[in-house]
């Protein structure tokens, strides 16, 4: 079994592999045909402990984003600028966390900010998913 590497901030009881690179995170997004989640938050943002500590690992939420996600942990006090670039896709954010969706080309398909409970994260998820399915068919 493969180890998985934890969030570089928070424990999120081995629910996902983190990774903390866009370019790792969409090769791996691209060579298991899945999105990528990005979590782009900081340290002492409580917010971003509880989303990745209380809601990513919970029962209706974490076999989603294991099945169709790769997990991107990305440091908003030392962003990279692809995701920079998502982040100014979100109209009106305003607070940490930023939840953020691309495609495993790096093409922005949903996002939200601030705190976000396990019923709009898993809404989110589907969402983003159901454009990637309309978008492949197209």
């Amino acid at each position: 079994m493969t180890q998985l590497r934890p969030h570089p901030h928070f424990d999120d009881h081995g629910t996902l592999d983190w990774h903390v690179s866009w370019k790792n995170a969409l090769a791996a997004a691209r060579a298991a045909d899945k999105l990528v989640f990005v979590e782009f938050g900081r340290e002492a943002c409580g917010q971003c402990r509880s989303l990745v500590q209380s809601v990513v690992p919970r029962p209706d939420v974490a076999p989603l984003l294991q099945q169709s996600f790769v997990a991107l942990a990305s440091d908003c006090d030392d962003a990279e600028d692809e995701v920079l670039a998502l982040a100014d896709q979100l109209e009106d954010a305003q607070m940490l966390p930023f939840v953020l969706v691309a495609d495993a080309n790096g093409k922005f398909l949903g996002g939200s900010s601030g705190a976000l409970g396990p019923a709009a994260l898993r809404q989110l998820l589907e969402t983003a998913l159901a454009q990637q399915n309309r978008d492949q068919k197209n």
